[in-house]
């Protein structure tokens, strides 16, 4: 069988999976810009799991079958990040990590984050958005079948992460019904007010009826049943649950995409890197604070001076939008393929932002409607830190995620799903990478703005530390957020939302500061091999030109774009 016929496979191959993981995920396909499923939500009934685990089994079999050996280097590409996704896709049925999830990982994300992102062309897409508000009931209770089981097993989440979901649905449920977060979607311009209003009062009564009442059965389980049998501060670590050890290995080597990755291997590199910034800390903290400081000094004085604090939402935004601007003027010295859509800075919705990351980032649609999002939580500014303002700009925004995961949502013919599979020690090592490549570029516009890029590179070697603390090692987390506070500048509420998102979302914090580093291996490589001959500006584009792509594809990447510009 000819090479050409195992492409056409795999491109057919591609698109069905990628029609299969829109089924299965219409809240993402809407936020995506297909509207084919507004009507429609996840389902997560016994059913429908078993169901999808037979079709992601299908399509590992048909993946296996097709010969890689005859492939292109560009199908192999897909190839790959195909066997990656549906690698993940199997790992994460058989875990069922979903069945307990909580805090920021916990099934109030469907009610809090989603309708607001939903950009909707014409009335019938938002008629059928009717359809899926009902649908809330169904899946509610199913989530409330699954909490059941999980704690009949003895697994379970942390109980400040179940109350962390339960004071946000309790502020959900608290809304006006008039004010309701699944009436906040946005309309194109020229649908006109009376439909808007028509729709939102068939919404309201729709919500009533279908959607809190299920809602407040899940929380009325969370606070009789759940919370109680809760894992306590001493056992947040996925590792105390039923087989968590080995759950958090494996969630270890998908998420540091190093199959040889250990908690023994990954808690070194973080104590390793904390003891390599101290001396930056120093020079930086010389500059901004006083002469003779010891890194200590510099952390404590970055945490609880005045000085160091926003003082307002309006400000926070407006930092954010500058250093962004600013960003965009040396591109063309470091890439030559750049994002077509703008990027918008907005706050995390406030229903939300008490609970949740310091930012997040979210690619445009593909429709058009939406633009690249950096959400930037705007939760209690005073209490937050100024010298952060540009090196999470840049790590959400440019140089990073707005060019990472935007450039992936534009690329031209490869299939659909290659445009928004990632993994994420590429995405987030991209974007704490670029934190450093903006301070290549010139970018950072003072020495307090300094110290963040340290700060925040610390505060990545920190969470090698904590989550393999917490969930290999047996770390209170008490014992957790004390080292936190004690090598990085991080301040007490971030603290305490960061070290709980860790808790709920094992392995994932490892991603950052793996992929920033496996990333920065492959630059010193291409600069060592090809001398004179390397273009930072060809490395770059080499990095970004395939989509989320998996680090050992990257390798073999930097490998073939070293033998093309070698001597």
């Amino acid at each position: 069988m000819g090479a050409t016929d195992e492409a056409d496979k795999l491109q057919i191959l591609a698109e069905d999976y990628y029609e299969f993981s829109l089924e299965s995920s219409p809240s993402y396909a809407i936020i995506k810009g297909d509207h084919r499923f507004n009507s429609e939500i996840e389902d997560f009934s016994e059913e429908a799991l078993d169901k999808k685990e037979k079709k992601v089994d299908k399509f590992i079999e048909l993946l296996n079958s097709l010969s890689s050996t005859e492939l292109s280097s560009k199908d192999l590409i897909t190839y790959g990040m195909l066997e990656f996704t549906l690698k993940n896709s199997k790992q994460s049925l058989l875990d069922r990590t979903f069945e307990f999830d909580a805090g920021v990982a916990g099934w109030q994300r469907l009610l809090l984050d989603y309708h607001s992102m939903f950009y909707l062309p014409n009335e019938e897409s938002a008629i059928n958005l009717h359809r899926r508000i009902e649908k809330y009931k169904d899946l509610y209770e199913q989530v409330s079948f699954l909490q059941k089981k999980a704690l009949g097993e003895g697994r379970t989440a942390t109980a400040r992460n179940v109350s962390r979901t339960i004071e946000q649905i309790e502020n959900y449920l608290s809304l006006n019904v008039e004010d309701d977060l699944l009436l906040k979607i946005n309309f194109v311009p020229g649908i006109s007010e009376n439909f808007i209003n028509s729709w939102k009062e068939v919404s309201i009564e729709k919500i009533e009826k279908y959607v809190r009442p299920s809602v407040q059965d899940y929380l009325d389980l969370l606070k009789s049943e759940v919370l109680d049998k809760s894992r306590d501060d001493e056992h947040c670590g996925i590792m105390w649950n039923p087989d968590g050890e080995e759950l958090y290995l494996r969630q270890l080597k998908r998420y540091t995409d190093d199959p040889d990755a250990t908690v023994k291997k990954v808690h070194q590199v973080g104590l390793d890197e904390i003891e390599r910034l101290k001396e930056d800390f120093v020079d930086y903290g010389q500059k901004v604070f006083e002469e003779s400081i010891e890194f200590e000094s510099v952390i404590s004085r970055m945490q609880t001076e005045p000085n160091m604090r926003y003082e307002s939402e309006d400000q926070m935004i407006q930092l954010a939008e500058r250093a962004i601007k600013r960003a965009y003027e040396p591109l063309e010295e470091w890439f030559t393929v750049f994002p077509e859509a703008p990027c918008k800075v907005v706050p995390v919705p406030p229903e939300s932002a008490e609970h949740a990351p310091p930012a997040y980032y979210w690619p445009p649609s593909q429709d058009g409607s939406r633009p690249g999002t950096y959400f930037l939580n705007t939760y209690d500014p005073t209490s937050k830190s100024i010298f952060e303002a540009e090196s999470v700009a840049f790590h959400e925004a440019i140089p990073g995620h707005h060019m990472d995961r935007t450039i992936a949502s534009e690329l031209k013919e490869v299939p659909e799903f290659q445009k928004y599979a990632a993994s994420t020690a590429f995405v987030e090592g991209w974007g704490l990478y670029s934190e450093q490549l903006a301070n290549e570029m010139g970018l950072y516009s003072n020495n307090i703005q300094q110290l963040g890029r340290l700060g925040n590179d610390a505060w990545r070697a920190c969470r090698l530390v904590l989550d393999t603390g917490m969930h290999g090692m047996g770390w209170s987390r008490g014992k957790a957020i004390k080292f936190f506070y004690e090598n990085s500048p991080i301040e007490n509420t971030n603290a305490n939302i960061e070290t709980d998102r860790y808790i709920a979302w094992p392995g994932q914090a490892c991603a950052y500061k793996m992929g920033q580093l496996a990333i920065i291996e492959l630059r010193k490589y291409a600069e060592k091999e090809l001398g004179d001959n390397f273009d930072i500006r060809l490395f770059h584009d080499e990095v970004l030109k395939d989509g989320g792509i998996t680090i050992p594809i990257l390798s073999k990447k930097i490998e073939s774009f070293i033998n093309l510009y070698k001597d």
